[in-house]
Order: structure tokens, then C-alpha cells, then sequence
């Protein structure tokens, strides 16, 4: 597929002069903000639909903001890598050793579909398909209605809650950890480490490694007495040739599962809590949950931005110069609420799953289905067991401070404490 913007290098200004010379924004203060449209604005106005941003100080990276250059870049593998060995700041030294982007810009191989291209990846992709085609949704939607019926048991005698610390952070990981092979303490294990990479802390490769050790101590497990469970179904798997392809392929599904599902649920509370227009239609029955939950993916996607794709070549996207190596990361809230695209009228909207949250092409969620099946149940039993009220103001919700994600850091909230007869 060619790309309409796309065209060969001559003499310019590169992303890391340019980076010695312009102020940068920092692309984690959009996670940030009550509304991260008017930090994309901000930078249209400035440099149009792709612009230059810091991942962190002395980092620089292009944001990808206009739809239709954000799918254009999701579907062109042969011009945008998303293996971080592709990253041309390796040959300038590398990150320093503090940085919380060494998970992400990595030299070393990830035997994973989400950081391999071509052939690799398409036979790293496979397993992944195969095993989600056998999960049972009914099994699966069984589990998370007891998981979630359970935590809401633990604090509804107390008549308040923080529904991020205590629900939506808790759900992910307990359905997750379970449908991988993890017991419920190394599922909070995990999803506590993948919390520390998202966050890209000093710490976050050490993270990344005892991961490693965690879910390579599983498939060793899993090859000598296998389960119903994707572990034992990727050990199997003859696209997978050793244990390491096998712990990064899990990986995928931990990061995803345990993170966006997080961000998804906990945005999705947080309007129904706070928009009244959400709330109306939802409660009134002129839209169901499936549809609200879309509207978040449109209004508020939890995955505000992808990982870096990295240019294969010098090219021009957006009227910019981009090098070989350059890091590209995509503004995927930006892409879903492009006011080129988009008329404002969340009518609109009902009924369409033409958003990118899930990506599109080689790249796009292996588990869309599964992710919103846990994420409607763990939505519709706290809002049917219990009558919330937002402790907060709306305007005094807080959002983490993550380059890839999108949630509120808490939701605190009272309902009424059950009655009990004699």
C-alpha cells in the first residue's frame, strides 16, 4: 500500500538537530490533562499533523495526529518497522542507564508479533489467533462475573470504595493471570510489574526481566504437565520454536490484558459517574453497554498512544522530513477525535467500531472480543450491585502520568451500605 504523503528525503532538518534547537513538548503531559485534545491542537497549530515530541528529556520521537496518516502507518509494515533494534539512536549511544524507555527502545530481540515485522511476525502472530479461537467465551465471561462479584463483596459493607484501586485494577489481572496459567498472587505479581514498565520508572527493566523469569518459570511448568490454559496452548504451538518465543508471546497478553483493560473499565466508570448525558442514555436505555463502551473508545481511548514504529528509510509523512531509524509513535485518542473526521455528534458514533484502538493491519489486538467481555462484565455488575456517587468533584479527577495509557489514577466512591433483615 502506498502511502499518499509519502515520498523520498532530500536536505533537512532532522528530528534530533531539530530537537538541539525547538523546545519540545513532553508527549507524557497529554496522558496527563483533563483533555488531551487541546495538547494535540496545540501542536497542529504549531506543526500540523505530525510533529516532533520528547518520549523524555532528550529523547525526541514524531507524533502521528491525523487519522487517516495514523491508519496509513498501522497498515504499511514495508515503510514502518516496529522492532526497536530499528531505532537510530542506538548507533548515537543509546539511552542512559536511568531511563524508563529501555523496555521499549530496546536492543536486544523481542520474539514477540507486536515488536517483529514480516515473515517473523507473521509466524509469531499465528499462535496467538489460534489460542484466542479457543478460549471459551463462556468460561471466560463465567470467571469474571465471579471475580467481580467477589471484590464488590469485600467492600460493600464499608458503603465506599476507590474503584481503580480496588475494582478496575484488580478484574484485568485475576481474568488475565487465570486465562494465561498464573495463580491469583503471581497474577498481582505481574500486573504489579507491568504497572512499573508502563511507567517508565528507573526501575522499569529490572521489571521487565523478573517478568521474564516469572513467566519463563510457567511455560517450563506448562511443558512438563500442560493445562487448559494459553500458556500450555503456546507451548504447544508449532510456529513457537523455543521457551523464549514462547514467554514473549504471553507477554503480549499480559501488557495488553492487564493494562488497557485497566484504562478501559475505569474510563468507562468515570463517565458514567460524571457525564450525565453518558449516564442518561446509558441508564435510559437508548444506547446499551456495548455501545457506551465504544463511546469511550472514541471519546477517551484508554490506549492514547502506540508504542514507537520506526521509518524503515528517509521519508516525508505529513510535510515532514522523517530519518531512517526515526521513532514514530501514533496519537491514537489524537486519530479518534480528529476534527477532520469527526462532526462532534457522538450520534455519530453509536453503533461504529471504526475507531483505531484496537489498531488495524498487520499489527491490530488478537483479542478484541475477549478484552470486551471482560471489560462489559466487570462495567455492568458494579453498576447493577451498587448506586455510585463520585466522592470528588469531576474536575478534581487526576490522570497517571503514562506515555501510553489513559486512566484516572483514582475514583473514589459511596453507596449505600446493604440493608440486612433480622
Amino acid at each position: 500500500m502506498k502511502i499518499p504523503e509519502l515520498g523520498h528525503i532530500g536536505q533537512a532538518l532532522g528530528l534530533d538537530a531539530m530537537a538541539g534547537v525547538v523546545p519540545l513538548r513532553s508527549l507524557v503531559d497529554a496522558s496527563a490533562m483533563p483533555d488531551p485534545r487541546v495538547f494535540y491542537d496545540e501542536l497542529e497549530r504549531e506543526w500540523g499533523e505530525v510533529a516532533p515530541v520528547e518520549l523524555e528529556p532528550g529523547v525526541p520521537a514524531w507524533l502521528v495526529m491525523g487519522q487517516r496518516l495514523v491508519y496509513d502507518v498501522m497498515r504499511n509494515e514495508h515503510a514502518f518497522a516496529t522492532d526497536p533494534r530499528t531505532w537510530n539512536g542506538h548507533a548515537r549511544g543509546g539511552l542512559p542507564p536511568g531511563s524508563g524507555l529501555h523496555p521499549v527502545l530496546t536492543s536486544h530481540q523481542r520474539f514477540a508479533a507486536n515488536h517483529s515485522d514480516g515473515a517473523l511476525r507473521r509466524r509469531l502472530r499465528v499462535p496467538l489467533d489460534d489460542a484466542f479461537e479457543q478460549v471459551s467465551e463462556s468460561i471466560t465471561a463465567a470467571k469474571a462475573r465471579s471475580f467481580c462479584s467477589l471484590l464488590i463483596d469485600r467492600f460493600e459493607e464499608r458503603g465506599r470504595a476507590d474503584l481503580m484501586l480496588e475494582y478496575a485494577s484488580v478484574i484485568p489481572f485475576l481474568v488475565v493471570a487465570d486465562m494465561i496459567g498464573f495463580d491469583p498472587e503471581d497474577g498481582q505479581r505481574l500486573f504489579d510489574l507491568t504497572r512499573r514498565v508502563a511507567g517508565g520508572g528507573a526501575d522499569a527493566a529490572d521489571a521487565v526481566a523478573e517478568v521474564d523469569r516469572m513467566t519463563g518459570a510457567l511455560v517450563a511448568a506448562r511443558r512438563a504437565s500442560p493445562r487448559r490454559d494459553l500458556a500450555s496452548t503456546l507451548v504447544a504451538h508449532p510456529n513457537l520454536h523455543d521457551d523464549v518465543e514462547v514467554v514473549h508471546s504471553l507477554l503480549v497478553v499480559a501488557w495488553s490484558g492487564n493494562l488497557t483493560l485497566t484504562a478501559w473499565v475505569g474510563q468507562t466508570l468515570l463517565l458514567a459517574l460524571t457525564d450525565v448525558r453518558f449516564s442518561g442514555r446509558l441508564h435510559g436505555g437508548r444506547i446499551d453497554l456495548d455501545n457506551a463502551m465504544d463511546e469511550v473508545l472514541w471519546r477517551s481511548t484508554p490506549t492514547i498512544h502506540t508504542l514507537p514504529r520506526f521509518a524503515r528509510r528517509d521519508i516525508v509523512l505529513g510535510g515532514k522530513h522523517v530519518a531512517a531509524g526515526d521513532p514514530l509513535v501514533l496519537a491514537i485518542h489524537a486519530a479518534n477525535t480528529d476534527p477532520r473526521m469527526d462532526t462532534g455528534d457522538p450520534w455519530d458514533h453509536v453503533g461504529s467500531r471504526a475507531h483505531v484502538s484496537f489498531g488495524t493491519g498487520p499489527h491490530a489486538c488478537p483479542a478484541p472480543r475477549t478484552a470486551r467481555l471482560v471489560a462489559r462484565i466487570a462495567v455492568e455488575t458494579v453498576l447493577r450491585r451498587l448506586d455510585l456517587t463520585l466522592r470528588v468533584p469531576p474536575a478534581d479527577v487526576a490522570w497517571d502520568r503514562v506515555l501510553w495509557l489513559r486512566q484516572p489514577v483514582s475514583l473514589p466512591v459511596t453507596f449505600p451500605r446493604p440493608v440486612v433483615s433480622a
